[in-house]
Parts: C-alpha cells; sequence; structure tokens
C-alpha cells in the first residue's frame, strides 16, 4: 500500500507540474511584459481581387462599370481593444494617417503599444470635429500633409476625408468621368465616422511580438453598400449635404481584416 501510496503522489505531483507550465506561459495575457509596434496594411481590392488602377470593372447594382484611377483617404483615432474589453487608445495627437494609392502610401505604424493580447480594432474614417475645430494652426504640420495628398479644402471647408476618382459606363456604353470629394463641411455637417473590425484571432503584443495587420477595402461598397449611389444622377460629388453622408456610411463598410502576421 505504501508503494501504491507513493506512485499516486509522484503522478499527482507531475500533473501539478505540468499544469504551472502550462499556466506561466508567456501567452498568458498577464504574462506579457513590454511594449512593441503594430502596423496595418491597407490592401485595396475590387470586386474581392486586387484592384488595377484604370481597369475597367464588372457593373454594380447601380448598373455602372466603374474604374478608378486612384484612392487617398485619411484613418485616424486608432484604438485597440483586448480580449477582456479593455480598450488602448493610440496618442490622439499622433493618430492621423494618410493612405494614398498614387504614392503607394499604404502603411500606418502605431508604436509604444502595451503588451496585451488583443481581439478587435476601431478606428475612424477622416478627422473629428474636435481636432477640426481646434483651429489650423494647432494641426499645421497634418494640414500641410493633406495638402500635398490633395485632401483639403480651403479652411472653412476643412478635410476630405476621401479623394477619389475614375470612369463608368453606364447601360448604354457611354463612358464618362466622375470624382468623389467627400468631407465634413466646415462645423455644419460631420461627416466624420468610426468603425470596429475584430480580428480572425487574437494577436500578441510584448517586447518579443509585433504585429503586422492587413485590412482589406473593397472599393466598390462605396458606391454600391447600404446605399445604392448611381454616378449618372451626378457623377461629380464633393460639397453635397445628401450623399456625403450616404458615401461616408458606405465607406465603413469597406474594410475587413483579413490576415495578421506576428512578428517574433
Amino acid at each position: 500500500m505504501k508503494k501504491v501510496y507513493i506512485l499516486f503522489l509522484m503522478v499527482a505531483g507531475l500533473s501539478f507540474t505540468a499544469c504551472s507550465s502550462d499556466d506561466n506561459s508567456p501567452k498568458r495575457a498577464e504574462e506579457l511584459k513590454g511594449s512593441n509596434t503594430v502596423t496595418f496594411i491597407f490592401d485595396h481590392k475590387m470586386l474581392g481581387e486586387n484592384i488595377v488602377y484604370d481597369q475597367q470593372y464588372a457593373e454594380n447594382n447601380n448598373k455602372e462599370s466603374l474604374s478608378f484611377n486612384f484612392i487617398k483617404y485619411i484613418v485616424s483615432n486608432f484604438v485597440l481593444i483586448d480580449e477582456e474589453g479593455k480598450a488602448f487608445t493610440y496618442d490622439k495627437a499622433k493618430s492621423y494617417f494618410i493612405i494614398d494609392s498614387k504614392t503607394d502610401d499604404f502603411e500606418v505604424t502605431l508604436t509604444n503599444v502595451p503588451a496585451g493580447k488583443y481581439r478587435s480594432v476601431k478606428f475612424g474614417i477622416g478627422v473629428d470635429q474636435e481636432k477640426y475645430l481646434r483651429g489650423e494652426e494647432e494641426q499645421q504640420e497634418f494640414w500641410d500633409l493633406c495638402s500635398k495628398h490633395g485632401l483639403v479644402w480651403s479652411w472653412i471647408t476643412g478635410y476630405k476625408f476621401i479623394n477619389t476618382q475614375g470612369e463608368f459606363i453606364v447601360d448604354n456604353g457611354e463612358l464618362s468621368g466622375f470624382q468623389l470629394h467627400i468631407g465634413s463641411h466646415g462645423s455644419k455637417l460631420d461627416n466624420y465616422r468610426d468603425l470596429v473590425l475584430n480580428t480572425p484571432k487574437s494577436f500578441v503584443i510584448s517586447d518579443d511580438y509585433a504585429a503586422k495587420i492587413t485590412v482589406e477595402l473593397e472599393a466598390s461598397k462605396l458606391l454600391d453598400s447600404k446605399h445604392q449611389i448611381p454616378l449618372k444622377d451626378k457623377p461629380f460629388i464633393m460639397v453635397d449635404a445628401e450623399r456625403a453622408p450616404m458615401i461616408m456610411d458606405n465607406a465603413q463598410t469597406m474594410f475587413s481584416i483579413s490576415h495578421i502576421e506576428v512578428v517574433k
């Protein structure tokens, strides 16, 4: 009986040691230390394929075939949300970025992201009223950068959140140009939008682990999503109190996370 009892204690001890080892895994959120970078790579698609600029695509639900010359937009106010629902809000002063297909600017890098296991991402499209109302002088550097990328009007009107143009063919075969310059209208009409994207799986950040996240943008949804917006009715949409909010509503649906790479 003593031999059996000793053997039982040895087995129990081994089991306890194994469990303790698992519990001390560095993948547990409370064991992760330090900080690292999270890089977002924006990948533009058209009808599910890698977009080819100046190429005509199949008709959308508006019976219009589109081609895009370029796509530019502002993304801002990044927040990472961990598995427990706790939010890390990136420094607002540094949280405004430009994506521009003409200049091959497709990446956003957040630095000093605290260690944790993150499950979702929140960000905005455009510039929020809080920042805009601080005045031009306070944000001159970012305003000048946006100006170089064609993402501003005059200060009174403000930023262009989205700037894209191309051509479309309507059902009669006629080819026409279009332009979309979409933003808030000063402080009179706020078209800023934000969205939350869940990741396919949690990703780890620590001193040892950084992350690269691919965010797909489906360009067809800009005019064909929550709202169907035929270009034949108005191909040049700029300061438009009716259509601009609808386009921004559609823009909220364009983004999805397709891939996460954790880099050691």
